[in-house]
């Protein structure tokens, strides 16, 4: 068995991710472009979808929960305040003249209208009170409707572009494998010699697979994590700029912790696939030499190696689980940070009136909303390092020129030489495949004409 687990290459691999793999994975999106590029339209309706809903809500809130008040200098005696903030009513609606009615006290009467403060909207019965904002409720009615009928579409069209992606990876898999198979099947000896079966059988299933889960999980996430975050940044700013600036405080932070993140796991991710990678090696050329292995009873120190080899794992795992246990509590603290700023700086302007209750609470949500997308980076990182680790090994494979070498069809024709030949002799042969690792050693015979 391979001293080494047959990973002397994988040790010397450039960057886990490269531009220029991604070029050399174009070949085989190429085909598929128009579907690739459909997905990535829809991606960017499902954002527009995505960053309606907070809107629509601040819209429900602000014209229609909210009792919709104007500054007004009522007459003396009109109401218990000479200065208030009012509700204004149509009195040409005869159920409004009906409340005029039933509560002379709490109106104030200016032509064809009525105004009613809004600390007496608490002297109004529940019946009286729905009766007076019944335009407030078949507005909710509406923003609700349309709320609903959002979602249902958002949802539609994140199944469509989930179905297309989950065949383009599928139909891209199928022909990077059938590529693979068909060119692994032509190498040599030699280069069978040198990687052993079970990485050879990770390269056509586990890294092919973690390539379909680029295409699938990462590449149109991608696109939709860099609309939202663009879209969000956008629409904070049009809301209000000033509270927008004042939310964007803790990004340096957030940047600063995701470049770091970024580094401290590329190497962690790297050694973790590589031992995995090993171990998948170490099982297979167990299970293939285990006649070998209990014949010159090297079962104890198998077990050994072995056992050295899954607690180097457990390490790797270790050093893992440590980086992402600080990543994601550090970013769920500054989303927190960044939502007790929102509520700080615009709770104080929602009660001078300089900012509306609506879009306080539109700005908490697209808050929340930015920091997912970071918060996603850890799994998302971790997909992307292990298709681009995958895709480079696979393409080592691929490039591989080590193939049978066959002899001319001409020159095989002709065998007439070979009758006069009396007798083959080897005398002190010396062979390998890899280096000084030699096979035949010395070897000295003879083969005489019919034997």
């Amino acid at each position: 068995m391979q001293s080494d687990y047959g990973y002397v290459e994988e040790a010397q691999l450039g960057k886990p991710y490269d531009l220029k793999l991604l070029k050399r994975l174009y070949p085989f999106t190429r085909p598929y472009r128009l579907l690739l590029f459909g997905s990535i339209g829809l991606v960017l309706m499902i954002t527009v979808l995505d960053l309606a809903l907070p809107y629509v809500t601040k819209i429900a809130i602000d014209r229609y929960i909210v009792p919709l008040t104007e500054s007004y200098n009522a007459p003396k005696g009109a109401g218990k305040k000479s200065e208030a903030r009012f509700i204004r009513t149509d009195l040409n609606d005869p159920q409004m003249q009906a409340l005029v009615v039933k509560y002379p006290d709490l109106f104030t009467i200016e032509g064809t209208t009525a105004l009613i403060s809004h600390q007496a909207l608490s002297e109004m019965k529940k019946p009286d009170l729905a009766v007076l904002r019944k335009d407030d409720v078949a507005g909710v009615t509406f923003i609700s409707a349309v709320f609903i009928l959002l979602v249902i579409v958002n949802f539609m069209l994140n199944f469509v572009q989930k179905m297309i992606m989950e065949y383009t990876g599928h139909v891209i898999m199928h022909d990077l494998r059938i590529n693979l198979f068909d060119h692994i099947q032509h190498l040599s000896t030699a280069f069978f010699t040198r990687n052993p079966v079970g990485r050879l059988v990770t390269r056509a299933t586990n890294d092919v697979q973690n390539m379909h889960e680029l295409f699938t999980s990462v590449i149109s996430m991608i696109f939709k994590d860099l609309f939202l975050l663009g879209g969000i940044a956008a629409v904070m700013l049009v809301l209000n700029w000033k509270l927008a600036l004042v939310s964007f405080t803790v990004l340096p932070l957030v940047l600063y912790a995701s470049i770091y993140f970024s580094r401290r796991a590329r190497g962690i991710f790297r050694e973790l696939r590589i031992k995995i990678a090993e171990i998948n090696t170490r099982f297979a050329e167990t299970i293939g030499g285990i006649r070998v292995i209990q014949l010159f009873r090297q079962e104890k120190n198998n077990y050994r190696s072995f056992e050295q080899l899954n607690h180097e794992n457990f390490l790797a795992g270790m050093k893992q689980i440590h980086v992402l246990a600080v990543f994601l509590p550090l970013i769920e603290i500054l989303a927190v940070v960044a939502v007790a700023l929102v509520i700080f700086y615009g709770g104080g302007r929602v009660l001078t009136g300089a900012l509306s209750l609506g879009a306080l609470v539109a700005f908490i949500s697209y808050i929340r909303m930015f920091f997912r997308p970071i918060r996603d980076l850890a799994e998302k990182y971790n997909i992307l390092q292990n298709a681009m680790a995958s895709a480079e090994r696979i393409f080592l494979i691929l490039d591989s020129q080590d193939k049978l070498s066959w002899p001319d069809a001409q020159k095989g024709k002709d065998l007439s030489g070979l009758q006069r030949i009396k007798a083959v002799r080897f005398e002190n042969v010396y062979f390998s495949y890899v280096g000084d690792e030699n096979v035949l050693k010395n070897i000295t015979f003879d083969i005489n004409t019919g034997e």
